[in-house]
């Protein structure tokens, strides 16, 4: 493999991780291509069934066809795309770069990784849609894994090995000079290199394993990240305080319940009613019959507003039940902490140390976060409150909410103390951010 560290006798494919996605990726396009088929013959034969009446029966084969039709043209396309990803992950080994994602007006998104010895960056091309990249997209101190060359193009993934993406060098002079500006506003070059996977055959462990790094650590990193200009944003109103509103004013809780969704539902579902309204009211003379576009667009919305309005009812109100009472609990807990970025996307993390100690002191747990809404210190205390179980059965999962200059610090997910698997492992992702942990030594 060109321009990544050389592993004897190890290729990307031996990760029993990368070798499970890429079976899922397999079994995705049979799943597309035989749903699809199924779909047009199902419209078809409805075609056939109802070739005139009811009116509206053709419009629906219509968009059945169609939707059938795209699910196999995608599921064909997986079947070539997994050869090459088999071809290129049984060539050479994974290896771990500090990665900016950059998106692209007309050609998609981008993303720009750091060589893994500082020496150049590697503008690629992303080949994937922008929903499915969204599941791996970096942070702007991210890291994403690299198999394959990076002038002929090769595979990305999240750092374990998965989901897999197609991804190709940038062409033309000016869209690559373009896309190294911005990694540099970005502050990718400055970045430490993450520890490398060095996987033996048949082993899933991605990295040595070690303590987490201490606070000083943590500390410098998120100073260091704090120092990257955020995306730009039209300024917005700040966030009302639930301590005093009931939760449904408050903008992130809404979000959580899925509000938004349902609200998009309805608006479409009144528009369509009111447009069939009026041509019931005021019939068009040349056109016979009901308007059978409108009734698909308006069964389409009613769907999804069902749809949305039993996960808000199922999933979202239980959330922000327990997060308001959670953020509402009398007694706060105080500790130090150190505000990270999550290795993939655009959620961060409240990685938590005592309140009273040195910068030797180890984390006692982390708590993902939605992204707050404003500025928020790098380094220095809040408040814990809540400690609940997300539904009174799950001992080892407790809702707490951050407190932090008198506003709320909404979490993504339940507490997670360092000494439990998946606390231990969300730290050893944010520690894959820092580099390499040092040998024993002080500590700045």
């Amino acid at each position: 493999m060109a321009g990544g560290p050389e592993v004897t006798g190890v290729c990307a494919l031996d990760l029993p991780g990368t070798a499970e996605e890429l079976r899922r990726y397999r079994r995705g396009g049979v799943l597309l291509t035989a749903g699809g088929l199924a779909l047009a013959v199902l419209a078809l034969a409805g075609v056939a069934v109802f070739p005139e009446d009811p009116p509206w029966a053709q419009d629906v084969a219509g968009f059945v066809c169609v939707g059938g039709a795209t699910a196999f043209l995608l599921g064909l396309v997986r079947f070539p795309y997994a050869r090459r990803f088999r071809r290129i992950l049984s060539a050479g080994p994974w290896s771990a770069h500090p990665a900016t994602a950059v998106a692209r007006a007309w050609s998609g998104e981008a993303v720009v990784l750091a060589a893994p010895d500082g020496e150049g960056v590697w503008p690629l091309r992303v080949i994937a849609s922008r929903s499915r990249w969204q599941e791996v997209r970096p942070a702007p101190a991210g890291v994403l894994w690299w198999c394959g060359g990076p002038g002929k193009g090769g595979v990305l993934a999240a750092p374990g090995g998965g989901p897999l993406f197609r991804a190709a060098p940038v062409r033309g002079t000016a869209a690559r000079r373009r896309l190294l500006v911005l990694a540099e506003e970005a502050g990718l070059t400055a970045l430490p290199t993450p520890a490398q996977p060095h996987p033996a055959p048949g082993t899933t462990a991605a990295a040595p394993e070690t303590s987490a790094p201490p606070y000083a650590r943590f500390a410098a990193h998120a100073g260091s990240w704090a120092a990257v200009p955020p995306r730009r944003r039209r300024p917005r109103r700040p966030e009302a305080d639930p301590r005093a509103v009931p939760w449904w004013r408050v903008r992130s809780l809404r979000r959580v319940a899925g509000l938004p969704q349902m609200g998009y539902g309805l608006i479409v579902l009144a528009t369509c009613g009111g447009l069939l309204s009026l041509d019931v009211i005021w019939p068009d003379p040349e056109s016979a019959g009901t308007p059978t576009s409108g009734v698909v667009l308006t069964a389409v919305a009613t769907a999804w507003t069902l749809w949305a309005s039993a996960q808000v009812w199922r999933r979202g109100l239980p959330v922000v039940r327990l997060l308001v009472r959670a953020a509402l609990a009398p007694v706060p807990v105080e500790r130090r902490y150190a505000l990270v970025p999550a290795p993939v996307g655009e959620d961060v993390a409240l990685v938590l140390f005592p309140a009273h100690g040195g910068p030797d002191d180890r984390p006692e747990g982390v708590l993902p976060l939605l992204p707050p809404e404003r500025p928020v210190e790098p380094s220095g205390t809040v408040e814990l409150r809540g400690w609940l179980d997300r539904d009174g059965t799950d001992a080892e999962d407790p809702v707490v909410v951050a407190w932090h200059g008198g506003r709320p610090l909404w979490p993504a997910g339940p507490y997670l103390e360092a000494g439990t698997a998946d606390g231990a492992a969300l730290l050893e992702d944010l520690a894959g951010l820092l580099g390499p942990v040092p040998g024993p030594g002080p500590q700045g």
